[in-house]
Order: C-alpha cells, then sequence, then structure tokens
C-alpha cells in the first residue's frame, strides 16, 4: 500500500491499521490520507462496515468532521470509529481504553489491534478526566451477600457511601477504576463487563447539524446535482467538505418496483483535469464497492465517458438532459 504521508511515524501508524483490518479479513478502500476529511478508511467484513478516521491526535478532530462521520455512518448503515495515538498536550492514548470524541469512540491502535486479532474488548472508558468501568451488578450483589457483607459494611470497606453501592448493585451507575479495583480485591471476584465497542459506535443518538457546518451545494454546478438527485428520489443527501466524495444521496423509501433503497456516492470536477478525475474514479469506486452504494462521477466538460472501471462519468448537460427516474439505470 502506498501512502503518500511526508511524517514517516504517521506513515507507519496508518500502515499498522491498515495492516490490522487486512489481517482481520477485512476489505479496505483506498485510503483517504492527509484530505483533512471526516474518514480515511472504509473497511468490511461480511455485514459489518466502518467507517474510520485515523488521527494522531483526537483532540484535533473537529466537530465539522464529527457531524459528516455520523451523518455517513447512519446513510451507509456503517460504525464510526476514531483510532487515534495522542490527546491533549500529545500524551498517549492509554490501551484497552475507550475515549469519546463528540460521541464517537476513539481507540488506540493497540485497542483496535487486540478487539480484532485477539477478540479483546476493551474494559475501561474515559469520563470526564478519569477512567470508569461498567459492573455487573447483579454478581456484585451476590458475592458480597455470599461474604455477608450489609450494605453499609461494604461501603466503609471500599470506601464509598452506601448509597453508592446500591447504585452500582441495580447497574445504574459506572464505577471509577480505583474503586473497582478495591472491589475486586475484596471480593476476590472479577465483576468488570467488557466494553461492546460496535454497540458504542452506535449509540450516536439524534444527528445534530452544527452551526459551524456550511454544507450543501455551493456551485451552479453542484445546484443542477441536487435538483437531479431530489428529482429521481435521493433526498437524504450530505454534502461533504474534504473529501474527493463530495455527495453522498440516498432514497428516503424504496423508489423502484424491487422495493430497493438507493444510495450514491458522488464526485463533482466543475474543471477536471485527467489526474483529478482518475484519482476520483479511484477513490469513489474503492469507496462504493466497499459501502455497496452506486459511484458516480459528474464532470463540468462536455466529456462523453460514459464509464471507466465500473463508475458512471457523466458530463453536467448530460444530468441536466437525463429523463430517467430509476437511479439504477444511470448511465
Amino acid at each position: 500500500m502506498n501512502l503518500l504521508i511526508a511524517d514517516k511515524q504517521q506513515q507507519q501508524f496508518y500502515q499498522d491499521v491498515a495492516q490490522i483490518l487486512e489481517q482481520s479479513q477485512f476489505d479496505i478502500s483506498t485510503p483517504l490520507l492527509g484530505s483533512g476529511g471526516c474518514f480515511d478508511l472504509v473497511a468490511k467484513k461480511q455485514t459489518v462496515l466502518l467507517l474510520i478516521k485515523l488521527i494522531m491526535n483526537i483532540d484535533s478532530f473537529k466537530e465539522g468532521q464529527a457531524y459528516e462521520l455520523q451523518k455517513l455512518s447512519y446513510m451507509l448503515d456503517g460504525f464510526p470509529l476514531i483510532v487515534g495515538q495522542s490527546i491533549r498536550s500529545n500524551a498517549e492514548i492509554e490501551d484497552g481504553v475507550v475515549y469519546t470524541r463528540y460521541e464517537i469512540p476513539a481507540v488506540s491502535k493497540e485497542t483496535f489491534r487486540n478487539l480484532l486479532l485477539k477478540r479483546l474488548p476493551p474494559l475501561i472508558y474515559a469520563y470526564r478526566g478519569g477512567f470508569k468501568v461498567k459492573f455487573d451488578g447483579a454478581l456484585l450483589k451476590e458475592k458480597r451477600l455470599e461474604k455477608s457483607f450489609s450494605l453499609g459494611d461494604f461501603a466503609r470497606e471500599v470506601g464509598v457511601s452506601k448509597r453508592a453501592v446500591y447504585e452500582y448493585e441495580r447497574g445504574t451507575v459506572d464505577v471509577s477504576l480505583e474503586t473497582a479495583m478495591k472491589i475486586e480485591e475484596l471480593l476476590d471476584e472479577p465483576l468488570t463487563v467488557a466494553i461492546n465497542l460496535f454497540k458504542e459506535m452506535k449509540r450516536i443518538g439524534s444527528i445534530t447539524t452544527p452551526s459551524s457546518h456550511r454544507g450543501g451545494p455551493k456551485s451552479d454546478i453542484e445546484r443542477e446535482v441536487k435538483k437531479h438527485f431530489d428529482g429521481i428520489g435521493l433526498k437524504d443527501q450530505l454534502w461533504t467538505k474534504k473529501i474527493p466524495i463530495r455527495i453522498l444521496a440516498k432514497s428516503m423509501e424504496p423508489i423502484d418496483e424491487m422495493e430497493k433503497i438507493y444510495t450514491t456516492i458522488t464526485s463533482i470536477s466543475e474543471q477536471p483535469a485527467s489526474d483529478d478525475v482518475e484519482q476520483k474514479i479511484r477513490v469513489t469506486y474503492s469507496i462504493s464497492k466497499i459501502a455497496e452504494a452506486d459511484p458516480l462521477i459528474v464532470l463540468g466538460d462536455d466529456s462523453k465517458k460514459s464509464s471507466i472501471d465500473g463508475v458512471s462519468v457523466v458530463s453536467i448537460d448530460d444530468l441536466i438532459k437525463s429523463k430517467k427516474k430509476n437511479p439504477a439505470e444511470k448511465s
């Protein structure tokens, strides 16, 4: 894999993550490294689709990137994930710990490796400057009673309130790492529950467009593309900012006789040079193949090319003239 990254440390980091995915039998897309976009790799294994942002310092991940990554993941029915190396003033990310940035889970390369290759999920998550774990509350109560600890006696031994122990056992409050170690030592029993990282990746909630995000078409050509997609029923749209994919468009309900939802990944070149078009074709095809979406390139000239390497290529004039309503029939 040829990654054109100036910084050798970054290059090695990206290559290591790609290797982990390949060793785990994931199919991976052409990397978008150095583009500044919301993701760098799309990877798929069976029904699991990952949209991964590779970033050295996870605190440099911005709100607008998070919104686009959340929206893309939702539209493609995938999982958003950040894999990073450091936080704040270049302090190393702790292995075995799940961090979050704008509700998106972030893990170290080693945590990612352990999850995919060794089937060892993380046990700890970062929360407001500290570390916490999830406990098996029912087992905690069972083991406390086995050792004849009253709620009050147990709380005093651990150094927390009775109310805290009560909430731990109900499973309504997670436990600080320090307290968890005391409890497990006192009861001589592992009680920590592994974090289901894929469940965490799905737990995004509602996706709110940040006020700082300036999405949508910005030129006459892009406005015509939007009008075209609106007209054929692909009205759920995300206009991205810094990746070769300019728009992801999806139908909000089945729009053909086969009751199928269509998704189109589209790049737009207003004044295309040959190398620009080739790059966008390569990237668009790669990502579309992994994500199982229809690839499309829209050119701002009068190119008559209809398809290159399996990617539909149309001029904006031909797109405007098109009367077809079924996206599966795109030329």
